[in-house]
């Protein structure tokens, strides 16, 4: 645990670090809601690069070219996102969090202020949820900026909306956001990779492991710290745009900020990154000597060997093939289940022949069994052709997957 001597996370008794972290921890009321983040930070991600790379406009484009490292690749079919937005939009929208950030820098209260009282307004999530929400309503808000931008040159409406917004023209744009467009660009790359070492810190099984208590609560402070960092880093990025836009200012001084944020949120990630791998290393070994254990013991139901298997894929690791709909492994209780293990890009011709043929053994020797659809693929993240195939091969084949 060297990382945690740094002197980022020394804390003393009355530091100011330990003060922040317990303001902090007065605002978490979880309730267990849960989303699948993933998507909406690939969106949040290609909203920015986007208008990175094309910050500096001119009246000849219209809109944003379709770059091939650029398309969001998302694991998830329309009908899943719009259920998920659904749900987070009945208890804190997006747009709720885009209003108050821009609220109270409009009002020019202190960035701390700001994130505080964003904390109280994302209460009901995790520490890692809450980050993703504030990224995601900045990228909306960045997002539809730029949009009216691109648009207003042809579209009437646009127009309309750029001379209530006050926005400038594009001349006027593109010299005052040449020095803080990179800054920005880099500092949010490095907020969405924070915040996803932060997603998978809090889907593993560390209760089960018997890491010692120390070592969990010192990564659990590392998380405090990480999640008001990235939301104070968000609300950073909304003042320097609004003094950008509306006071025309892009001094040294926040260009610098943002720079500086940048450097700090790439050291909190890294010292949370190292702890994170090891935490990990610990607990599959940890896992490997339980399947090993578990296996060499007569059990009464598959229950104690499928969750120590799916240890680390939360707790409704399966999907349902029939329904879409995310299950834990008790409704795979007192039966018998085959683990189909592939590529997620198995031709859909070869799942067909096996599964007509375990369907024939089945019928063969009257027996039933449950299939699990195991996919291992090459590279992590999945590659989008991967993506694809898997998807459309699930909802063909209707195989329940982890």
């Amino acid at each position: 645990m060297s990382s945690l001597n740094s002197s980022f996370m020394h804390l003393t008794p009355f530091s100011h670090e330990d003060i922040l972290i317990r303001k902090i921890l007065q605002t978490h009321m979880p309730d267990g809601r849960l989303f699948d983040a993933a998507p909406f930070l690939d969106v949040a991600l290609s909203i920015v690069r986007h208008i990175s790379k094309f910050s500096v406009v001119n009246s000849q484009i219209n809109a944003f070219p379709v770059e091939k490292e650029h398309v969001v690749e998302i694991g998830m079919d329309n009908r899943e996102i719009g259920c998920i937005i659904n749900h987070i939009a009945c208890e804190c929208s997006f747009f709720q969090i885009e209003c108050q950030i821009m609220f109270n820098v409009c009002k020019q209260r202190s960035s701390h202020s700001t994130t505080m009282a964003v904390l109280e307004s994302v209460e009901k999530y995790s520490w890692g949820m809450k980050a993703v929400i504030v990224l995601v309503a900045f990228a909306m808000s960045y997002g539809q900026f730029w949009l009216v931008i691109q648009l207003y040159d042809d579209n009437p409406l646009a127009l309309c909306l750029a001379m209530l917004k006050g926005i400038p023209n594009k001349t006027e744009l593109s010299s005052v956001f040449e020095n803080c467009s990179k800054p920005l660009t880099y500092l949010f790359e490095k907020m969405v990779d924070l915040t996803k070492c932060m997603l998978d810190f809090e889907i593993l099984p560390v209760q089960y492991t018997g890491i010692d208590y120390e070592a969990t609560a010192l990564m659990k402070t590392q998380i405090h710290l990480s999640s008001y960092w990235v939301m104070r880093s968000a609300v950073a990025c909304t003042s320097q745009i609004t003094s950008t836009i509306y006071e025309h200012k892009n001094s040294v001084s926040s260009v610098w900020e943002l720079w500086s944020l940048a450097h700090r949120i790439s050291c909190i990630h890294y010292h949370l990154k190292k702890e994170f791998d090891s935490f990990q290393l610990k607990i599959e070994k940890k896992i490997k000597m339980n399947l090993i254990h578990l296996l060499g013991e007569v059990h009464d139901d598959n229950q104690k060997v499928l969750s120590s298997l799916f240890a680390l894929k939360k707790d409704f690791p399966l999907k349902s093939g029939s329904s879409k709909d995310k299950v834990g492994v008790d409704v795979l209780r007192n039966k018998e289940v085959i683990l189909f293990i592939s590529r997620p890009d198995i031709s859909l011709e070869k799942i067909l022949f096996i599964l007509q043929q375990l369907q024939y053994d089945s019928w063969r020797e009257n027996r039933a069994y449950d299939i699990v659809w195991v996919p291992i693929a090459k590279v992590i993240p999945w590659s989008h052709r991967e993506k694809n195939i898997f998807i459309i091969s699930r909802v063909v084949a209707m195989v329940p997957t982890i």
